[in-house]
């Protein structure tokens, strides 16, 4: 799991294997409670990989992503490959795209292959957590993470986040956690975690974050963090970076 106050990710194993195992060896009946108490174990794996709402270059440790009150469903999702390795590739270059992003931002085709667009000024940063765009006073942020684990939909990813935060984050507060639908070109799958938390300066950071599979099958999470006097800014810097964002650039 990705720590917003100390920018580190903490990895466990996921037992999702296991509990497929158990699953072929169980009488029906037995296999829905089964079943359901994978789901709430895998959920808990990828709280504790996701990185949600850190401080970008120096990601923090021990402080669990997002909350999720509501329930989880067992839907199995195509497996993804080993976390991103920290990478000192150069910063990218601004490209231009079909329709112009609003003033104030730009568009980049990210070397951690995607497209995206960010405020100007912006610092790009990487680690094994994801891609990290900064803004100058370091206390906002894009990020962009991959969701490696398999078998989860974006909904539990978020789910088992949430429920990371609650037990490892000061004052964290879940707002809200919702499949999203209804938004143009929105992915069908995609979810959405919002929460608040207390950061180790004193300040209230607060989070919002989509979960979503790209149209090439990739699982990607992209977040935007900021003071909590800052809302709802936080939510028109994700708005711009969905809107252009585009996987399969490298």
């Amino acid at each position: 799991m990705f720590d917003p106050v100390s920018g580190r990710w903490e990895h466990a194993g996921s037992p999702a294997w296991t509990a497929s195992r158990l699953l072929g060896r169980v009488p029906r009946r037995a296999v829905a409670v089964a079943g359901a108490v994978a789901a709430v174990l895998v959920a808990g794996v990828v709280g504790s990989r996701l990185f949600l709402g850190g401080d970008g270059a120096e990601p923090v440790a021990g402080e669990p992503p997002a909350s999720v009150s509501a329930p989880v469903t067992a839907e199995p999702e195509p497996s993804t490959d080993p976390p991103l390795e920290p990478s000192s590739a150069p910063t990218p270059t601004t490209t231009p795209t079909g329709t112009a992003p609003p003033a104030g931002y730009r568009t980049v085709d990210d070397t951690g292959g995607f497209t995206i667009a960010v405020p100007e000024g912006w610092d790009r940063t990487e680690s094994d957590q994801g891609v990290f765009y900064n803004a100058p006073d370091g206390r906002s942020l894009l990020q962009v993470f991959v969701i490696r684990e398999p078998g989860l939909t974006p909904y539990e990813a978020l789910s088992g986040v949430s429920a990371d935060g609650r037990a490892n984050k000061p004052g964290y507060e879940e707002i809200g956690l919702r499949r999203v639908g209804g938004e143009p070109d929105a992915p069908a799958d995609a979810a959405e975690l919002v929460y608040a938390y207390d950061r180790e300066d004193g300040t209230r950071r607060k989070v919002v974050d989509r979960a979503f599979t790209a149209p090439d099958g990739t699982h990607y999470a992209v977040l935007a963090a900021g003071p909590e006097t800052d809302w709802p800014r936080q939510r028109e810097h994700l708005r711009v970076a969905l809107e252009f964002f585009r996987p399969g650039t490298s």
